[in-house]
C-alpha cells in the first residue's frame, strides 16, 4: 500500500507540473497570438488607410480628366462653327470675286 502511495503522489507531482508547464505554454502562446492579431489589425488598418486615400486620389484625377474632357469637347465643337463660318466666309469672297 505505502508503495501504491509513493506511486500515486509522484504520478501526481508529475501530473501538476505538467499542468503547470503547459498552462505556461497555453499563456505565452496566447501571448504570442495576441500579438500577431495586434500587429494584423494594424497591418489591416494602414492597408485600409492607404486604399481609400488612393481611391480618393483617383476619383479626384477622374474629376480633373472629366473635365478636361468637357473643355476638350467644347473646343472641338467652337472649332467647328469656326470652319464653318470660314468657310462660308471663303464661298462669299469666291463669290463676290467671281474665282
Amino acid at each position: 500500500m505505502e508503495n501504491f502511495q509513493t506511486t500515486f503522489n509522484s504520478n501526481t507531482t508529475s501530473a501538476n507540473e505538467a499542468l503547470k508547464s503547459l498552462g505556461s505554454l497555453f499563456k505565452t502562446e496566447k501571448t504570442k497570438l495576441q500579438e500577431i492579431r495586434t500587429g494584423l489589425k494594424t497591418d489591416h488598418e494602414t492597408f485600409q488607410a492607404t486604399i481609400s486615400s488612393q481611391i480618393s486620389h483617383l476619383k479626384d484625377e477622374l474629376i480633373k480628366e472629366s473635365n478636361i474632357k468637357d473643355s476638350l469637347a467644347l473646343k472641338s465643337e467652337e472649332a467647328k462653327v469656326l470652319s464653318a463660318k470660314l468657310e462660308a466666309s471663303e464661298k462669299q469672297i469666291r463669290g463676290c470675286s467671281g474665282i
